[in-house]
């Protein structure tokens, strides 16, 4: 009883193991699927984590755009893939909403302060 469920346990392991190595196709499959400007983050297989957008797709490998300069990147060398929000949109948001409700805040002190019950009221 014990070699069977040995032999099972090691088999159960060793295929674990065999599926958590990058497959490259897929990699290049999932990068040529995105279109050309699309943000993305990359993982490469040296730990170095990119972001910029996708340019031209060759058979070997995609041009990495990213601050100006473009980076010649082989699918070879990518771990992972995924696509990458800018935050930047909602950012600039989320001041001109304070800014707004600062400005009104100050424009409502100002006028209750000074309106018609204060600043020199002669009533």
């Amino acid at each position: 009883m014990r070699q069977p469920l040995s032999a099972i346990l090691t088999l159960a392991i060793l295929t674990r193991f065999a599926e958590a190595g990058p497959d490259t196709s897929s990699v290049a499959a999932q990068i040529t699927a995105l279109p050309q400007g699309a943000w993305i983050e990359l993982r490469l297989k040296n730990k170095e984590k990119l972001r910029g957008e996708r340019g031209v797709v060759s058979d070997a490998g995609f041009t990495l755009v990213s601050a100006g300069t473009d980076r010649q990147i082989a699918f070879d060398d990518v771990a992972s893939v995924k696509l990458y929000k800018s935050h930047t949109t909602r950012n600039v948001l989320i001041i001109v909403g304070i800014g707004v409700v600062a400005t009104v805040g100050i424009i409502a002190a100002v006028i209750l302060r000074c309106g018609p019950l204060g600043c020199n009221s002669k009533l």
